[in-house]
């Protein structure tokens, strides 16, 4: 292998190092993806809001990955609410810090598309090196040290939780990526994202809010200015983006039934009956060709009939559901929602960009009791109760709460941790159109969605 023109020369690999490659060669066993699954991305045999998915070993990964990130995660939290005078003055703190580094020449590039792992010994690591003290994952004095070690692992780990993705335990492509954004263009994300701090700041008036943000998948709960629920969240994907929602949070349906909007049926639902005629009764399903006819029978359905893409899907409640045992009710002309999910798996993604624009929301009981807590007798014990009778229910909130679907790439915390998130919809871009208008065509494909 050779990096910026020069041989890696392999050191005898330390004990830490052997253990560390154990451990993390299983992350690098991916399954190609063989063209039949909906999203690459999202390899679960389940079906969704976001489509047809098939099943990949991944619990051995995911071990290897909380095992480190738990280690050094802490230091990463957000305490404060993403929209907040406290988030304001940490970011402009990281504008200070990297103007200073821009001021210096920034950080080193590495131009090497290569894979480096514990025990490797090579040039691109030292450079590597050197950006990390730079940004503040990595202390001074570690110089240009170009071997893989234990202290290179940590502040590698580092930096991947600063920028949201998954701590791997060695530099691979994606890593390799986000550090070679530069030090102006992390300058000009930092101050895109104060800007749209400052110009949501007028939510902050209400006495409690949700607010989602989008590209961090993180979804916060605020009451009187406070950070009061926190919880991970999957989105929506590129090509069905989560639109900017400001709504009111209105009810909550438990046990809710889930009419399928068109553009899953068309381009999901229906290639997998086509496929698997079983999976219609398997995942409980309703066909009918108007939302206000009566059920077909299936067995008489001609599946592979032009006609059938017209027909209108509807899901039974259960467990089973792509909302799972809940869904959080919010009126908006996206027809997006906040609700539950059959695919708890997704949530030890990192970019957890899987659905179709509605939010899925991993802490979603604990939520449902924090919406409702202002009304007597539910409480968290209350709602968990609820879901273990199985029974629909719809309750109404006695006062709406305002909900927000925001796009923050950029922030930081009290303790001067700068983090990033990938631009998932390409909205960071001077020239990119800031206004809903994508997410509106996106929004129109789709038909309205009943609970």
């Amino acid at each position: 292998m050779k990096l910026n023109g020069v041989k890696s020369r392999r050191r005898p690999v330390p004990a830490w190092a052997l253990t560390a490659r154990l451990l993390f060669g299983a992350l690098t066993i991916l399954a190609p993806w063989d063209g039949t699954h909906a999203d690459p991305l999202n390899p679960y045999n389940s079906f969704t809001d976001s489509g047809v998915v098939s099943p990949q070993e991944k619990a051995r990964r995911d071990q290897v990955r909380t095992e480190l990130y738990e280690r050094y995660s802490p230091d990463y939290q957000m305490p404060v609410p993403f929209v907040s005078a406290a988030s304001i003055s940490a970011l402009q703190q990281a504008i200070e810090k990297y103007q200073g580094i821009v001021q210096v020449g920034g950080w080193p590039a590495s131009d090497e598309k290569v894979t480096l792992r514990p025990g490797d010994t090579a040039p691109a690591i030292a450079t590597i090196r050197q950006h990390l003290i730079i940004e503040g994952d990595l202390p001074q004095g570690s110089g240009g040290n170009p071997t893989f070690d234990n202290e290179f692992l940590e502040g590698l780990a580092r930096f991947q939780i600063r920028n949201g993705m998954r701590v791997s335990g060695f530099v691979d492509s994606r890593t390799l990526a986000a550090l070679n954004v530069s030090a102006p263009e992390r300058l000009q994300q930092l101050r895109t994202n104060l800007t749209r701090v400052e110009g949501l700041m007028k939510i902050n008036q209400a006495p409690r809010y949700v607010l989602v943000n989008v590209p961090a998948f993180m979804a916060q709960g605020v009451q009187k200015g406070s950070l009061t629920f926190s919880s991970n969240v999957i989105t929506g994907k590129p090509a069905r983006a989560t639109p900017a929602v400001s709504a009111n949070i209105v009810e909550v349906n438990f046990y809710p039934t889930w009419s399928v909007p068109d553009i899953v049926a068309q381009q999901d639902l229906i290639p997998k009956i086509r496929k698997d005629p079983s999976y219609f009764a398997a995942e409980h399903f309703t066909v009918r060709p108007d939302w206000d006819a009566e059920p077909l029978n299936p067995e008489t359905v001609d599946w592979n009939s032009p006609q059938v893409v017209s027909y209108k899907f509807r899901q039974e409640p259960g467990p089973f559901n792509a909302l799972g045992v809940v869904r959080i009710n919010m009126p908006n002309k996206y027809s997006v929602y906040m609700h539950d999910t059959p695919l708890k798996q997704l949530f030890s993604q990192s970019v957890r960009a899987f659905s179709s624009g509605c939010v899925r929301v991993e802490k979603v009981l604990d939520l449902v009791a924090w919406l409702l807590s202002e009304q007597k007798g539910w409480d968290l014990a209350r709602v968990e109760a609820q879901v273990e009778r199985g029974e629909r229910l719809d309750v109404k909130l006695s006062r709406p709460v305002p909900v927000h679907f925001v796009y923050l790439t950029a922030f930081a915390n009290s303790n001067g941790m700068v983090q990033f998130r990938p631009d998932i919809y390409g909205r960071d871009a001077p020239e990119a159109d800031q206004t809903d208008d994508q997410s509106a065509v996106i929004a129109q494909q789709r038909a309205a969605v009943t609970p």
